[in-house]
C-alpha cells in the first residue's frame, strides 16, 4: 500500500469515535442548526441571498468559467424560501436543496427526540433505506435538476 495513503488511513482510524447518544447530539445540532441559519438568511428583492442586511455570497465561479448553473445554483435560496413556508419557490430554485433541508430538518427532530428521551434508539432508520434514499436523491433531483438546466430548463431568475 501506499505509505502517504496507510498514513493517513491510520489517522482517521485514530479519531475518537462517537457512540450512539453523541450521535444522537450531532443530528439535532447539524439538523436544527440548518433550520436556524436558513431563518437568519433573507432573500433580497434583487435575487440575491441577504444575512444581516449584507449580500451573501458571490457569482457562481461554474457559471462563469462554463456558462451553465452548477448543480447547487439556487440552494441557499431554496432553503430561505421554504423555512418561510413558500414550498414552489423553494422547488423552484432548486427541488434538491429542498429536500435536503427537509431531510435535515427530519434528521434534527429524530436526534432532539434522542437526546431529550435519552433513547439513542428511538426513532432508528433503517440504514439499507436510508443510503438509498440518499443515492436517489443525488441521481433524480440533483443531477436530474442540473442535466435539465443544462438543457435548457432553467426555473432560475437570472441574477444582476
Amino acid at each position: 500500500m501506499n505509505p502517504r495513503l496507510e498514513a493517513m488511513l491510520d489517522r482517521v482510524a485514530a479519531f475518537p469515535r462517537l457512540n450512539r447518544k453523541g450521535w444522537s447530539v450531532v443530528m439535532m445540532v447539524a439538523g436544527l442548526g440548518a433550520v436556524a441559519a436558513a431563518m437568519v438568511f433573507h432573500p433580497g428583492e434583487d435575487g440575491w441571498t441577504y444575512v444581516l442586511d449584507h449580500r451573501f455570497g458571490g457569482p457562481c465561479g461554474f457559471r462563469e468559467a462554463t456558462g451553465f448553473d452548477c448543480p447547487s445554483c439556487g440552494m441557499t435560496r431554496s432553503w430561505i424560501w421554504l423555512v418561510r413556508g413558500h414550498v414552489l419557490e423553494a422547488f423552484q430554485y432548486n427541488a434538491a436543496g429542498a429536500l435536503l433541508l427537509i431531510g435535515l430538518a427530519v434528521m434534527g427532530v429524530i436526534g432532539t427526540v434522542r437526546v431529550v428521551t435519552g433513547d439513542p434508539k428511538r426513532l432508528e432508520v433503517n440504514l439499507s433505506m436510508l443510503s438509498g434514499v440518499v443515492v436517489a436523491w443525488m441521481i433524480v433531483p440533483y443531477l436530474g435538476g442540473w442535466f435539465l438546466r443544462m438543457a435548457g430548463f432553467n426555473a432560475l431568475p437570472p441574477l444582476p
